[in-house]
């Protein structure tokens, strides 16, 4: 019981594997979306608008592709990180 109270309040110093991949994904996404892959920020709108309920106010598919670019920018800077955590 001793032992698991102390290693309860360590965190290990290398990089979780996991946020990795989220961020890995996040940064695709984010990347799809901003460069309008194949119309994906024109569809994601289109569903959006049909899925939500009441108005989108003044959303469009640009608005997307910039929020697509912010979330791409904070995966690649979560990518970047975890990797430096690796390394160090």
């Amino acid at each position: 019981m001793g032992t698991a109270a102390f290693l309860a309040g360590r965190a290990s110093s290398n990089a979780d594997p996991v946020s990795i991949v989220i961020c890995g994904i996040l940064f695709i996404v984010g990347t799809v979306l901003a460069f309008d892959w194949k119309g994906a920020a024109e569809r994601f709108y289109h569903l959006t608008s049909t899925v939500t309920l009441g108005f989108v106010g003044f959303a469009t598919p640009r608005t997307l592709r910039f929020v697509g670019a912010v979330i791409a920018l904070l995966g690649l800077i979560g990518v970047i990180a975890e990797i430096a955590v690796e390394i160090r």
